[in-house]
């Protein structure tokens, strides 16, 4: 059983690799987001096989469902604004030689750029072998686990690892949920949601899927997040899953999509790294340090903060998905 189980994790290492090569040699945008996709569900399935389910279902529900969806309707939206140039109908907004229109034309006469391909695989090799070596030469060390085994009692949770995310190292969770409004910020700040081209009419088959669909995936997330603090799962898988409806959802709705509005959203999507920093100030001023949590008030501390983070997870994918801040919201 052990040798199938090696043979097994060759084939997916080799098959990892090799679509990873296929994706960024492929010269044909829509085969580089298929081959994109099926990188995302194989390193999935490698994430199962490193006894890690929930960055398995991060990865399968961001990396290969969300991220491969915004990259498609950002294909077909390119088209749609490059087969409107080419007929000399002009596009709304008009060409602006610094905002997204610099991209279709490079794309439609790329610079020669070739010639940085050696360059940039030296320095990737370069920075590869430092990393090797001073992996190779890390002093032998047991890790942070027995650290963290010894500190749970005062964790607020039974999970570790949600333990490590929102308690030890809440540092890092709060930077990545400000890395995701970020995101967002960035894409309202490039047009308005009226402004985009509407999507095609969906057939009859996808709403009537997605009746059974959507209300599993949203019974799913809700429980992702409820089991984080015991077990995998948490904010960002609970919060993808959601997300992952909420995209379903646009997808079957008619071609003329109202956007919700402004301010509502706004508070939805700045709710988890708000709350993220009215609590990390609280510790502050209660003397825990910026981030640190009494004792007592570490458990419910926690489960609002995650609360709020998968709500704002799952309306920014669902928002970066639709594209556009709300019409009439030029703040």
């Amino acid at each position: 059983m052990n040798g199938l189980l090696v043979l097994f994790d060759l084939v997916l290492l080799a098959g990892i690799v090799g679509v990873a090569w296929r994706c960024l040699a492929s010269t044909d945008l829509f085969r580089a987001v298929v081959l994109f996709i099926t990188f995302g569900l194989l390193l999935a399935l490698a994430w199962v096989r490193l006894e890690a389910p929930d960055i398995a279902l991060a990865e399968a529900a961001i990396g290969a469902g969300i991220t491969g969806a915004l990259l498609l309707v950002t294909l077909e939206r390119l088209r749609s604004i490059m087969a409107e140039r080419r007929s000399g109908r002009p596009h709304s907004p008009p060409p602006d030689p610094t905002g997204p229109h610099a991209l279709l034309r490079a794309l439609h006469d790329p610079p020669p750029e070739r010639r940085t391909f050696i360059p940039a695989l030296t320095f990737a090799l370069v920075v590869g072998g430092l990393l090797v070596t001073a992996l190779w030469h890390q002093p032998h060390s047991t890790g942070l686990e027995p650290v963290v085994d010894a500190h749970m009692d005062v964790s607020g949770v039974d999970h570790p690892i949600t333990a490590v995310l929102l308690n030890f190292r809440a540092y890092d969770t709060f930077l990545e949920l400000a890395i995701v409004l970020i995101a967002l910020l960035g894409a309202w700040s490039l047009g308005r949601h009226d402004l985009i081209p509407a999507r095609p009419a969906p057939g009859p088959i996808l709403p009537g899927t997605l009746r059974l669909l959507v209300p599993v995936a949203i019974v799913t997330g809700v429980y992702v997040l409820w089991a984080g603090s015991h077990a995998p799962g948490g904010a960002f898988q609970a919060g993808a899953i959601l997300g992952a409806a909420g995209i379903l959802l646009v997808l079957a709705r008619p071609r003329q999509l109202p956007m919700a509005p402004g301010g509502p959203l706004r508070l939805g999507i700045s709710a988890g790294v708000a709350l993220f920093l009215l609590v990390g100030l609280y510790g502050l001023a209660a003397g825990h340090g910026f981030l640190g949590y009494a004792e007592a008030w570490a458990y419910p501390l926690i489960i609002l903060i995650e609360v709020a983070a998968t709500l704002s997870i799952a309306l920014t994918l669902v928002a970066l998905f639709v594209a556009g801040r709300p019409a009439g919201d030029d703040a």
